[in-house]
């Protein structure tokens, strides 16, 4: 599967109302992004400096304070980015209008928003994800740049107004100024004399056409019109009551033809794994005809193995790129890694099958061996320099920025067919750019993510398969003389335990 027309479907509600320049009510008018007395609205900003301070005020009234919030700050590609996920904060806030601002490397400004409390009344509103959601309305019409909605559904709304509610109507208007009467499904609830429109989002038949379009709320005398927001186009061959899949960005998922993967309305999305460090194979395994890795994937070779590492400033510098960072699936000191290239390389450990070891199961939180393709014949390896059948691999270590791709760099490229290591599929080919994520589902029906590092695209995880392609089971092994004496492909886990998987 591949990723096409990504957009981020569901916005930091703050996210386009940052500015390096302060924002203001127009003639003083009221905000309408609403928040609750327990916590400020998630954010995120990118800067090229460094988080200092945030800062909260009365609106209008110049006096600025510093106010603590748990801010999380990750560095990457020269950039910060620094997010604010909505947790409750240490002080509640009163009831009113204020001002905020963020100091990081200089001072972003947000629009002004209104603190109310919802717990005092008895038809209180109490889901606070969705107090701000990404479709903003007003009772003037809007000239901005245009969201970006899926023609399938309505981005979520909420608008607030102390105007008494009638019998609304919702009106789609497109560009051309054609309207269409909309039939969706809008909860109207009255908090402390205000009223609230709210809207989750569903699915919406017929499905939009390309274009821009906005909303119009007809309520009695008075009149909202929502920001514009531009269609996802491409979707049209869907049929009713089916909407696209859409990968953990929100990105629309397509099939090796190009064809727009579907499923029904209400029907889950694909649960994308959560491993600690995935299986152990043999070189068999990695190499069998049947296959391990699904349709338009295939387990990478050498030469991709050291382009990657290119691509990433070269084998000395690359491995820190693509270790996890932390101490949680890596010993001390976890040297250089940083996880730029979201690669998520962890310390899996290898299956040593006694070669030279006194261990069965070795180097836990200290390599990760990925098999590679290549067949490397017969070679002569330390500690006993006896000849021994390998095939390549590629690895990450705890102690070094290096992954190791060539024989020069480390033994571990030359490994025992034997021995037990990971594998991470690589895609035959990708329409997807650097950066971007995808999913792949394993013949094991295992889901995962992917990253886009240069030209390739990867499967971010180690897998854990436990079939080929056409569906034949890989022998599990536990015990460690059967596990040396084959020349067929087996799997296992670390230490033939599974909650290391």
């Amino acid at each position: 599967m591949s990723i096409f027309n990504c957009h981020k479907q569901e916005p930091q509600p703050w996210m386009s109302y940052i500015s390096r320049n302060k924002i203001t009510y127009p003639g003083g008018c009221c905000p309408t992004l609403i928040t609750d007395i327990y916590s400020l609205l998630p954010f995120q900003i990118i800067s090229e400096g460094d988080y200092v301070k945030s800062e909260i005020s009365v609106y209008g009234s110049g006096v600025w304070s510093d106010i603590t919030i748990p801010i999380t700050t990750v560095l990457t590609e020269g950039f910060y980015i620094h997010s604010y996920d909505g947790t409750t904060l240490a002080e509640e806030l009163e009831c009113g209008p204020y001002e905020f601002r963020v100091t990081a490397g200089e001072v972003w400004w947000f629009e002004p928003f209104m603190v109310e409390d919802f717990e005092f009344s008895e038809n209180a509103y109490k889901v606070r994800d969705l107090l701000m959601t990404a479709l903003k309305f007003s009772e003037q019409q809007y000239e901005t740049v245009p969201l970006i909605a899926p023609c399938d559904s309505f981005l979520p709304f909420m608008y607030t107004t102390e105007n008494p509610t009638t019998a609304p109507t919702y009106t789609l208007v497109a560009a051309d100024g054609t309207e269409t009467v909309l039939t969706i499904t809008v909860t109207v609830l009255t908090i402390a004399g205000r009223t609230y429109y709210i809207h989750d989002g569903e699915c919406l038949y017929p499905f939009l056409t390309c274009g821009q379009y906005y909303i119009r709320i007809n309520d009695g005398a008075f009149v909202y019109y929502s920001v514009p927001f531009d269609v996802e186009c491409g979707l049209e061959d869907i049929p009713d009551g089916y909407r696209p899949m859409r990968d953990i960005n929100g990105c629309v998922v397509r099939d090796e033809e190009g064809e727009i993967m579907i499923r029904e309305c209400g029907e889950e999305e694909p649960v994308i794994e959560e491993l600690n460090y995935g299986l152990l194979y043999n070189w068999y395994a990695a190499t069998d005809p049947r296959n391990i890795c699904s349709d338009g994937w295939h387990i990478p070779t050498y030469a991709e193995f050291y382009a990657l590492a290119t691509y990433l400033g070269g084998e000395a510098a690359a491995g820190g790129k693509l270790k996890e960072m932390g101490l949680i699936h890596w010993d001390n000191p976890n040297t250089a890694a940083t996880n730029e290239a979201k690669f998520n390389g962890r310390g899996a450990g290898i299956r040593n099958a006694n070669f030279g070891f006194p261990f069965d199961f070795v180097y836990l939180k200290q390599v990760e061996g990925f098999w590679n393709f290549d067949d490397a014949g017969i070679q002569n390896l330390p500690p006993t320099f006896a000849p021994v059948d390998c095939g390549y691999s590629s690895s990450l270590v705890y102690s070094s920025a290096t992954i190791a791709t060539t024989d020069g760099m480390t033994v571990f490229s030359y490994t025992p067919k034997f021995q037990g290591a990971s594998l991470r599929p690589v895609k035959d080919t990708t329409t997807l750019s650097h950066g971007e994520e995808g999913t792949y589902t394993d013949p094991s029906g295992y889901t995962y993510r992917t990253i886009c590092i240069g030209t390739q695209e990867w499967v971010a995880d180690s897998i854990k398969t436990q079939h080929y392609r056409n569906g034949d089971p890989i022998p599990e092994i536990t015990d460690v003389t059967a596990w040396a004496g084959l020349t067929s492909g087996a799997l296992c886990a670390y230490d033939n335990d599974w909650n290391n998987v």
